[in-house]
């Protein structure tokens, strides 16, 4: 089996990436709509028993601890049970040379008799954020998801309603199982912006028809100018002729002015035609009107107009009247301020609580150090550094939380746009974003870690060990 699967294996890749070759090529790539907040999904959704709705980066959250107590039950499982047991091969060795190497990696930072409680929290943070930001090379995440309506409501001060309103969106089409498609080749265009493009169509074209058609006067006045100043030398039968030869001159020349104009005004015009004709053979639906939009466009009667919908069926006609986009069931948990924040939040709590654990109420007096304010002449500034390391630990809140957030929602942004501009060859970026998530992983785990370290030292013991050497 092994030697089948390494011998295949190569046959396997191929097959894969000549499958995405053929995949980009005939699903049009759509880059989801970008939102810092987690999407919440459609109603019904809601936790059970509260009113508070799921969003697509909680689902994230949830698969990302189900995924690691999985990986706990098969390290418990695969573990030898003494010395004597041979360790297994595969994931396992893996898994344990990884953690070993960690292992030795923090004792060199934070050893100590309080190590293990600093390496359980390195070890924890590390694994969460690592499989969070890994998420995002999943195929699937953030491009499956449901078909959302993109409007929303907005309050109407003057009528006292509220109104549907429109935003950035594509048409969709009925699929395979009658499964609703975001069609990534057609942006929707909303009725009045159609209507406004071919009314701009029509006056580009009555302005090059009246362009066109002063041009041809022009032309037409010079021509007789030259011939009646070329002509004077001759005799007066000469100019007779002459005269009815520029007659003749004249009157073709108005038939080819109208030929001209007509031409332009043409020529633009059907300018608009291939547009709404491009976008008829992508299968578009909005920007093709088949009646004659030539004839100008002639708004409704307020009465006839169609109300935009807030929640329409994807397979009715209702679904053209308003754009779509994908609302993802699952998205990169640490894509969300909620997660990064909570995992601020839990790393500054544990920096507090090893701090206390080992040097008692004594820990307070590395920000309140009020004890040379009257012994000292540097007292005062004893106090202020106080302060200012009291506000720099609540600060490593926003730190963490931020740069975290950052880094995975701007990567996230650079797959969408790779993948929609290279949707064939897009793999050095996945490649990137690959180690960018295990950089990410490291820094949050090892600030963690440092900072734990540094909350267990007295800067009381140092003093006192500074003025023990001094003496």
């Amino acid at each position: 089996m092994n030697s089948f699967w390494n011998g295949k294996r190569r046959f396997v890749a191929l097959l894969m990436f000549l499958a995405g070759v053929f995949v980009a090529l005939e699903v049009p790539p759509v880059i989801p709509f970008i939102q810092l907040p987690g999407e919440k999904f459609p109603e019904g959704y809601n936790i059970p028993f509260t009113d508070i709705r799921v969003t697509n980066t909680m689902v994230a959250a949830l698969i990302v601890w189900i995924i690691l107590l999985l990986l706990i039950a098969y390290i418990a499982r695969r573990r030898p049970k003494d010395g004597s047991e041979v360790p297994p091969g595969g994931f396992y060795n893996m898994f344990e040379a990884l953690f070993e190497g960690l292992m030795g990696f923090i004792g060199g930072i934070a050893g100590g008799r309080h190590f293990r409680l600093i390496f359980s929290m390195f070890m924890t943070i590390f694994l969460v954020v690592l499989i969070a930001n890994w998420m995002e090379l999943i195929p699937g995440v953030d491009t499956v998801g449901f078909i959302h309506p993109h409007v929303k409501e907005k309050y109407d001060a003057d009528s006292g309603e509220y109104k549907v309103i429109t935003t950035d969106g594509y048409e969709i089409y009925q699929g395979f199982l009658g499964i609703s498609y975001v069609n990534g080749q057609c942006d929707w265009i909303s009725p009045a912006d159609e209507a406004a493009a071919d009314q701009a169509a029509l006056l580009a074209a009555d302005e090059a028809a009246l362009a066109a058609e002063q041009d041809q006067l022009e032309k037409a006045a010079y021509a007789r100018y030259q011939a009646k100043h070329d002509d004077h030398g001759e005799d007066d039968h000469a100019d007779e002729a002459a005269a009815d030869e520029h007659a003749d001159d004249e009157h073709s020349g108005d038939a080819a002015d109208t030929d001209a104009v007509a031409a332009a005004r043409q020529e633009a015009l059907d300018a608009r035609t291939a547009e709404k004709q491009a976008r008829r053979d992508r299968g578009c639906y909005t920007g093709v009107a088949t009646s004659s939009w030539e004839d100008g466009y002639v708004e409704p009667d307020k009465s006839e107009k169609k109300l935009i919908p807030l929640h329409p069926d994807p397979s009715s006609e209702d679904a053209k009247l308003v754009p779509w986009v994908v609302l993802p069931f699952v998205r990169v948990a640490s894509t969300d301020l909620n997660m990064t924040l909570t995992l601020g939040i839990i790393a500054f709590v544990m920096i507090q609580y090893v701090g206390f654990k080992a040097l008692g109420i004594g820990y307070l007096t590395k920000f309140f150090n009020f004890s040379t304010l009257f012994k000292s002449p540097l007292g005062g500034i004893d106090v202020a550094v106080g302060l200012l390391e009291l506000i720099g630990d609540f600060a490593k809140i926003l730190s963490f939380s931020f740069r975290l957030l950052g880094n995975i929602f701007a990567g996230s942004i650079v797959l969408f746009v790779m993948s929609f501009l290279v949707p064939i060859l897009p793999w050095p970026f996945f490649i990137l974003e690959f180690f960018v998530g295990v950089i990410q992983a490291m820094v949050f785990g090892l600030l963690t870690a440092i900072f734990m370290q540094l909350a267990t030292v007295s800067h009381h013991h140092d003093d006192e060990h500074d003025d023990a050497d001094a003496h």
